[in-house]
């Protein structure tokens, strides 16, 4: 259950947050241009799937969020 939470809120950020492809696709419209309804909604779907979509869903999107936050820490760290 943490894991399909955990994939869900990574997914939406990944989309709106980090790539903001709601803006480069033309479709600013709830959910795709809102994290926390977005994620509501992955979330409902990966609940619904088997298990391995939302291991699939987990293993590419936590790490494409969690990269740039370890990134800027370093940087700061470093400085």
């Amino acid at each position: 259950m943490i894991l399909t939470i955990l994939a869900a809120i990574s997914f939406a950020l990944f989309f709106v947050e980090v790539h903001q492809l709601h803006i480069k696709w033309k479709s600013n419209f709830k959910p795709f241009s809102c994290t926390s309804c977005l994620s509501a909604w992955v979330g409902l779907a990966l609940y619904m799937f088997p298990d391995l979509f939302t291991n699939i869903v987990a293993v590419v999107f936590i790490p494409g969020v969690l990269a740039p936050i370890i990134t800027k820490l370093m940087w700061n760290l470093w400085k």
